[in-house]
């Protein structure tokens, strides 16, 4: 089956310069062409028709073309040859007459190329055409729309006919480097500079919570393989638990949380260096006590940055943040991150000067600092495992991941009155199966699967202990 979609474009490509608009579609089209391949399309042609694409496919990807960037509307069409005004309106009329039926209709109709007609005379003639079928006309508030795009000897009658994101096709303006939790506040960020053409990597960090980076990890997944066609970001892991624990030893209560954020902006540029054009933070001001503007100017300051620092969301208040989320698939993920980096929750200094920041900043050796990027890891968003990652960070976790293997350790008598849904017992598994799994162990107290655990690791098998054991698990199965 051939599907046929008529794309417009967002309304700023047509009307850049003639070198620029050539990159910008050609840009587009090979998004569109990473969507195929990622639907498994073997057919496809493209054609520019004045401001917008034509795609001829054998694949259904039409709710798809709406999440790439730099598409504008998108209809699904069927594509009619004619000859003069007679043969069209007999064709697209032929074709409607059983879409109206019973329903007042509307005719609209665009029209570019050499005919003999204009677009107002092949309106009302389709018009007449579809009346007698219908319960009349109404151009106000029809039941029904036929459109129609006629383009030289074709005509495009849409079948179905969409809104889509906008904005630019990613790649068309650079890369940026975006810090990225996972909750609600980085993700939008990173989606609305990528909706600008921009082609966005995560900088992740790490501050002792695996639940958090794991589920940041799948937050980024989610933005990318449902916006981000046309590109593979990077996500880079940089462990700071040995940061932090200087800071909450050595920097002044007031101060922690503003340091925390300094040395983050510090770290983003020494990872940036001359590869991205800027960073990307989901701040918004007010927001936090470290995020009023006088911080947010102190920490800039002090940190050193040389790259400028992209902060879309400066305006919008939480309600507005978290509707957002809802709206582009990340708050059912979101919901979940704990906000892992609150060191000095209370107490925190909301109008810090530069020199008294710089004077706390300071205290921070560097070559801790340079020890934290050097032993940074990176993942590809798209093809690669965070477990590979976590699993050295810690043998215990204190929840149970969608896709593990869940494995039983007590006795077969207590597995059986009761175990948690879907767990395994131990002596029913062949760990020679579970490789490329995710494995949670867990026993009466936490002790015997945490050895068991770390046997299963020497094995190369992704093994966690449940903390605390059973008893805990039974809480989580409550709540």
């Amino acid at each position: 089956m051939i599907f046929n979609y008529l794309i417009t474009v967002s309304g700023e490509i047509p009307i850049k310069s003639s070198r620029t608009r050539i990159r910008f579609y050609r840009t587009l089209i090979n998004n569109i062409k990473y969507l195929l391949k990622e639907k498994n399309s073997k057919k496809y042609r493209f054609e520019i028709i004045g401001a917008k694409v034509f795609l001829e496919t054998d694949t259904d990807v039409l709710e798809d073309l709406q999440r790439v960037f730099g598409v504008l509307r998108v209809g699904e069409v069927e594509v009619i040859d004619f000859s003069d005004l007679k043969d069209l309106v007999h064709k697209i009329g032929e074709r409607t007459k059983d879409m109206v039926s019973g329903k007042k209709f509307a005719v609209r109709v665009s029209r570019s190329g050499e005919h003999d007609f204009s677009s107002e005379q092949f309106a009302r003639e389709l018009g007449a055409f579809l009346k007698p079928h219908s319960a009349g006309v109404d151009l106000e508030n029809p039941d029904i729309e036929i459109r129609v795009e006629i383009r030289d000897g074709r005509a495009f009658l849409y079948k179905n006919l969409l809104s889509a994101c906008g904005g630019l096709p990613i790649g068309t303006e650079g890369k940026a480097l975006s810090l990225f939790s996972g909750g609600f506040d980085s993700p939008l960020a990173s989606y609305l500079i990528a909706k600008r053409g921009v082609k966005i990597d995560f900088l992740h960090f790490f501050f002792g919570s695996v639940r958090a980076t794991r589920l940041a990890f799948f937050v980024a997944k989610k933005l990318t393989e449902k916006w981000f066609y046309g590109h593979n970001p990077k996500f880079y892991f940089i462990d700071l638990t040995e940061l932090v624990d200087f800071i909450s030893g050595k920097i002044s209560w007031e101060f922690r949380q503003i340091v925390l954020r300094t040395l983050m902006y510090r770290i983003a540029s020494k990872v940036a260096g001359k590869k991205y054009n800027a960073i990307v933070t989901g701040e918004s001001i007010g927001q936090a006590s470290s995020q009023t503007l006088a911080n947010i100017r102190s920490c800039e300051i002090v940190s050193g940055i040389e790259i400028p620092i992209l902060r879309p969301l400066l305006g919008f208040d939480k309600t507005e943040i978290i509707d957002y989320s809802r709206k582009i698939g990340t708050y059912d993920l979101s919901s979940q991150v704990c906000e892992a980096c609150s060191i000095a929750p209370k107490k925190v200094r909301t109008k810090s000067e530069v020199q008294e920041l710089k004077g706390e900043f300071d205290k921070l050796p560097e070559d801790l600092i340079d020890k934290a990027v050097a032993e940074m890891k990176e993942l590809n968003v798209r093809n690669s495992n965070i477990d590979d990652i976590l699993v050295q960070k810690s043998v215990f976790t204190d929840y149970i991941p969608d896709d593990a293997v869940i494995i039983d350790l007590r006795d077969y008598s207590s597995y059986l009155k009761w175990h948690y849904p879907g767990a395994l017992h131990y002596d029913d598994v062949d760990f020679e199966e579970l490789k490329d799994k995710t494995v949670v162990l867990y026993c009466y107290t936490g002790t015997k699967s945490y050895l068991s655990a770390l046997k299963l690791r020497a094995k190369n098998i992704r093994a966690y202990s449940f903390a605390g054991g059973f008893e805990n698990l039974k809480k989580i199965v409550k709540s």
